[in-house]
């Protein structure tokens, strides 16, 4: 018992170490099964495009892991490490729970990915369990004041909030959480930064729709139906919140949305996961709506899959970007209002549509430089190019 105690201790310093250093230092040659580690396998990630993603996010199925390669694979025991030269770093990932049921569903990890295969291997340990806790680079947290944002999800880059179904955003002075001091004069400047969007009555930047037929049906404001929040994951890799809206009525019959709404550690934007709930297999039409800004200059581009707005943010606030990528596949169109521009975006019952959401400040640390208009759409560009390559993530047995 005493020799499994201290191994048990060494692992945890180990691992505590490697977290210190943000994730990447070298570990000794010995290989980490002397530190507690049973068995072992190996992911192969693959980036076919030519493209280096930077701090890509990475959302892998526990379920898959089990079905194809560790049919006894334990969340609660498991490290994922890089292995060059007989050295390993150890790649710092989060295990989260959607459900509530203690099971693990999804382990997330964030990593620049050459244009090629990067291969980890990952031990783990049945019957065991232990806590990583590497440094904190997302949060997420429910309403801090009544009246106010129902949730919040941030990076160390950018912090959304979710407002009546619309989504707005804070712009940092510098890298940091920022979530857990509120409340806040969120609308004044601060040490760390400002709100720099105020939405009015638009859509923010992302708040949802469904069209009925021709009909814009908004999710958001105060005669839409209010969507139940749920924090899914207070990092510290990735933020998540669930938010459930009730079912609307169509022509083709009720039509719920379950949205999933994340920002990863690095990372400048919020990726919205949405599951269209009906006894009708579809297509429905839902997506995201843009603000229009003060003095703005705007682009879209259906082929590259992104809208891109820069001008005037929230009073005191400076200039600001808002943006939103999607698939090209999935578009269907644009529809305009004179406080908005939406995309039109064809989902499916039962399917996982994926879409994203990006903010910029000027003063901040998204700032895109100048000239700030002409290098946000170029930014954006880029940034929907790598969102949209199709990373292959495959486990096999070593």
């Amino acid at each position: 018992m005493r020799q499994e105690t201290n191994t048990r201790r060494r692992l945890f310093a180990f691992i505590a170490a490697f977290a210190a250093a943000a994730g990447w230092a070298a570990a000794q040659a010995r290989g980490p099964e002397v530190l507690g580690f049973k068995k072992q396998f190996i992911v192969e990630i693959t980036n076919p495009s030519p493209l280096t993603l930077e701090n890509h996010a990475l959302v892998i199925d526990v379920a898959d892991i089990r079905a194809s390669v560790a049919a006894d694979f334990n969340t609660y025991y498991y490290a994922f490490f890089e292995e060059k030269g007989g050295e390993y770093a150890l790649v710092v990932s989060q295990a989260d729970d959607l459900d509530k049921d203690r099971n693990h569903d999804e382990i997330v990890l964030v990593r620049t990915l050459p244009p090629s295969t990067t291969r980890l291997v990952c031990y783990y340990t049945p019957g065991r369990s232990f806590q990583l806790m590497p440094t904190q680079k997302a949060f997420a947290r429910s309403a801090w004041e009544a009246g106010g944002a129902e949730a919040g999800w941030e990076s160390n880059l950018v912090a959304f909030k979710f407002v009546h179904g619309r989504i707005e955003f804070y712009g940092k002075l510098q890298a940091g959480l920022i979530l857990k001091k509120f409340p806040a004069p969120e609308s004044k400047p601060q040490d760390w930064g400002m709100d720099v969007l105020e939405a009015g009555e638009s859509a923010g930047l992302g708040g949802l729709s469904l069209w009925d037929g021709g009909v814009r049906v908004p999710l958001f404001g105060a005669s839409a139906p209010q969507a139940k929040l749920t924090v899914l994951a207070p990092g510290p890799v990735r933020a998540l919140v669930k938010a459930e809206y009730p079912a609307v009525r169509a022509a083709a019959g009720e039509v719920g949305l379950t949205v999933f709404l994340s920002t990863f550690a690095d990372s400048a934007f919020s990726r919205h996961d949405v599951v269209i709930s009906s006894k009708s297999a579809g297509p429905f039409v839902f997506g995201p709506g843009v603000q229009k800004l003060a003095g703005e200059t705007w682009s879209m581009d259906k082929a590259k899959g992104f809208l891109a707005a820069w001008g005037k943010g929230a009073d005191k606030a400076g200039e600001v970007g808002l943006a939103a990528i999607f698939p090209p596949a999935d578009f269907s169109g644009m529809d305009e209002t004179a406080i908005d521009r939406a995309v039109k975006l064809d989902g499916w019952a039962g399917r996982k549509l994926t879409h994203w959401v990006a903010g910029a400040w000027d003063r901040g640390v998204t700032a895109p430089g100048v000239p700030a208009a002409k290098n946000w759409v170029l930014n954006v560009e880029g940034l929907a190019e790598r969102l949209l390559v199709p990373v292959k993530v495959e486990f096999k047995a070593k």
